[in-house]
């Protein structure tokens, strides 16, 4: 509850954990989560958010925001008598099978557990879900009429789209019944289902979900409160109104347990006292992020940028350091900076920052990272190089990783391997082998437990990584290890003969995934979507389960350059022959396609915001670095040289946009619209970029050999306001 009232977790997730607590299950049909209905507008031809008006008033039951239909509902209660059955407002309820039924009966298993319900056949055609504006109207109007959602009207674009064809039959005006008929300010069924998220998660409804939660899961659910919210539902649809097993009739039992089953339950009453409210969101600074207010968003050019191991090929932020991995994968030099985000100086810059330092130890020759000031000579920062043997024409910043713990992982070695190298002297801590060429590029997830790697042989492998500290214990989504009919290196079976005692960080191959005819150019992972994306010049872009390691789809895209998946569900998608950048969900289905007219140079790196709803680019005018390859030898064009083919992208969903070169874009992923831009100058070519994990700080690296942050200056002293109020001394504040 109180990550909620902080923000911590979304609308969504909490009324989905609300209603687990509650007993509701997607595994029981009779007792499926319910949602509220959110939007009362389905009639404008644009949907304002900002207007309060396009919301409906969760503080009253469905069945109490029609005047005049309420005033019908209040007579009955007072004037019903009878001496078995209390009295009640609503003798139909918010949430049942047949509810379920009438919202996915267009999707499986709910068009066979329809047809099942209706004895063997649809039900009428003018009596299934066609129309949401109509459906509105009945729950507000037809007194049997009092549902309220499923969770998929929030997610699931498919439930409005007979994907299926099937035959649902006809109308008494002589119409086939299809696809559902949407509101004039959705244009898509994809559109709609975006929009209608955003309005759960929107300011208004954060607001005022209590009091939805005091009616439904909290006080108002049963008792005085409820008689007073007009929140009665017929007896037997309460928790413990009825005990089955004192019923000794086997017939008035199974009456009793299909009138319970098929007219609807109430979820288990989960509060007794009003539900806490959630903070304004103007007081919850993890969220004031870049994405929010761009145009608040200050450059500030890290010092020394000889001593900050850059131009950089991947960067990891933390909350106490940063990572930087030069461009000379996979023999880079690895930097480790001490810096404290959103923590002002003291001399007008919002955040802490000191270089980090090598310094030769006199026994042993090692080198040891300390933390220094300004002062120090050139060679003091001369970060350690990992020692590599380095394959030929691979794009260093495709082969290069930082895990969450601050270690790298770099692809790109001669003998196909990965190697996992420490933070502290550039040491190679592990080394792994399951291809049988070189890696030519490799994703971590954002959680650091998932490494996705492809190759010259052309498969794709998944690997588990074990992270410091972190329990052994396996989770439910880990896939399963790899049988034994799974081929393996020479390398990595003498590898499994190692000792138990010593576990390895770095666990696979999990899933060897095929496909793919040609070289593997790219590739990301994303456990929480149970996916893997990889991409190769000859086969396109495919998706395997992570869980599995079988092939699902293949996306409607020639070939990818750079790959990015969205915890949204959005998959992104970068070709650089035809300088478009596309968007699918997850199931394969194309969404938005935009064309980057005119457009001279390439996307260097791509970035998806924590929520899961921006991305960064970063764009230059020239490729960075090949494997191997000296910072002083130059730059490579990425991709083809030859002319564009845009002919061949399709014109439907495709819009055009310029970009800035060099620049880093802001992008609202559903509509793959630039809302702000960061232009640099002529030179400045991007690099690598990296974010905090809040968002609220962006790094990014120059082909000039630059290393700038960019943030808003006053959400540094908001935090510090913030903490003076709780009582923080401010002891160390300006401490070097």
């Amino acid at each position: 509850m109180e990550r909620w009232a902080n923000w911590e977790i979304s609308n969504f997730e909490y009324l989905m954990e609300l209603n687990t607590l509650a007993g509701r299950s997607y595994n029981d049909i009779t007792q499926y989560p319910v949602f509220p209905w959110i939007v009362a507008d389905y009639k404008s031809s644009v949907l304002n958010l900002d207007d309060p008006s396009t919301y409906r008033d969760l503080s009253k039951p469905i069945g109490a925001l029609n005047p005049e239909r309420l005033k019908k509902f209040q007579e009955r209660y007072s004037t019903f008598e009878d001496p078995i059955i209390p009295k009640f407002h609503y003798g139909s309820h918010y949430s049942s099978a047949g509810t379920v039924l009438y919202y996915l009966f267009r999707v499986e298993p709910f068009t066979t557990l329809s047809i099942q319900l209706q004895g063997g056949k649809f039900d009428h055609a003018d009596r299934m879900f066609s129309d949401l504006s109509g459906t509105w109207d009945s729950v507000l109007e037809d007194m049997s009429d009092v549902k309220e959602l499923v969770p998929e009207m929030f997610y699931l674009p498919e439930v409005f789209t007979n994907i299926n064809c099937i035959d649902f039959g006809t109308t008494q005006l002589g119409g086939k019944l299809d696809s559902v008929q949407l509101p004039p300010w959705a244009e898509n069924h994809v559109d709609f289902v975006h929009k209608h998220r955003k309005a759960l998660e929107s300011e208004h409804v954060s607001a005022h979900l209590h009091e939805w939660i005091d009616l439904i899961f909290g006080y108002k659910q049963r008792g005085k409160e409820a008689i007073m919210a007009n929140n009665v539902f017929f007896y037997i649809t309460y928790e413990g109104t009825v005990v089955i097993d004192k019923i000794t009739d086997p017939v008035e039992r199974r009456a009793t347990q299909d009138q319970i089953a098929y007219f609807g339950q109430m979820p288990s009453q989960l509060l007794t006292v009003p539900h806490m409210k959630r903070k304004p969101l103007a007081e919850v600074l993890q969220l004031q992020t870049i994405f929010r207010n761009p145009n608040e968003l200050k450059p500030y050019m890290l010092p020394h940028s000889d001593r900050c191991n850059v131009p950089a090929s991947a960067m990891l932020v933390s909350n106490d350091s940063i990572v930087v991995v030069d461009v000379n994968v996979p023999a880079a030099r690895v930097a480790l900076h001490h810096w404290q985000p959103n923590t002002p100086d003291g001399q007008g810059t919002p955040f802490l920052f000191h270089h980090g330092r090598n310094a030769a130890n006199s026994t042993s020759g090692a080198l040891m990272r300390i933390f220094k000031g300004s002062a120090g000579s050139a060679e003091d920062y001369e970060f350690p190089r990992a020692i590599a043997f380095p394959a030929s024409a691979i794009r260093s910043s495709a082969v290069v990783a930082v895990t969450c713990d601050k270690e790298t992982i770099t692809g790109g070695h001669v003998d196909g391997s990965l190697k996992l190298i420490s933070p502290d002297g550039a040491k190679a801590i592990e080394t792994a082998s399951g291809h049988l060429a070189p890696v030519t590029c490799l994703a971590l997830s954002p959680d650091s437990n998932y490494l996705v790697t492809g190759s010259r042989d052309t498969t794709v492998i998944l690997w588990r990584i074990h992270r410091t500290g972190s329990s052994h214990k396996k989770n439910a989504t880990e896939p399963p290890p790899t049988t034994p009919s799974t081929p393996r290196s020479p390398l990595s079976s003498s590898a499994s003969s190692l000792s138990e005692t010593k576990r390895r960080r770095i666990e696979g191959p999990m899933h060897v995934m095929r496909g793919h005819l040609g070289e593997v150019t790219c590739c990301s992972v994303s456990p929480d979507l149970g996916l893997v994306a990889s991409s190769s010049n000859t086969s396109g872009v495919l998706l395997h389960s992570l869980r599995t390691g079988r092939l699902m789809r293949r996306l409607d895209v020639a070939q990818a350059h750079a790959i990015c998946l969205s915890s949204q569900g959005i998959i992104l998608v970068w070709n650089g022959s035809q300088k478009t950048l596309s968007t699918f969900n997850v199931n394969g289905l194309p969404i938005t396609t935009s064309v980057l007219l005119p457009f001279s140079g390439q996307i260097s790196c791509m970035e998806i915001s924590t929520d899961g709803h921006f991305a960064l680019i970063g764009t230059s005018l020239f490729n960075n670095y090949k494997c191997g390859e000296s910072t002083e030898t130059g730059h490579h064009e990425l991709g083809p040289s030859g002319k564009d083919d845009i002919s061949k992208i399709s014109e439907q969903s495709q819009t055009e946009q310029s970009v800035h070169v060099p620049s880093i874009c802001f992008i609202d992923l559903h509509k793959l619209k630039v809302f702000h831009t960061l232009k640099l100058a002529k030179g400045q070519d991007i690099t690598a970029i990296a974010m905090n994990k809040e968002n609220t700080n962006l790094l990014v690296s120059t082909a000039d050999k630059q290393l700038i942050v960019f943030t808003d200056p006053a959400l540094s002293l908001k935090v510090v306001d913030q903490m003076l109020r709780l009582g923080w001394e401010g002891d160390g504040l300006l401490q070097q």
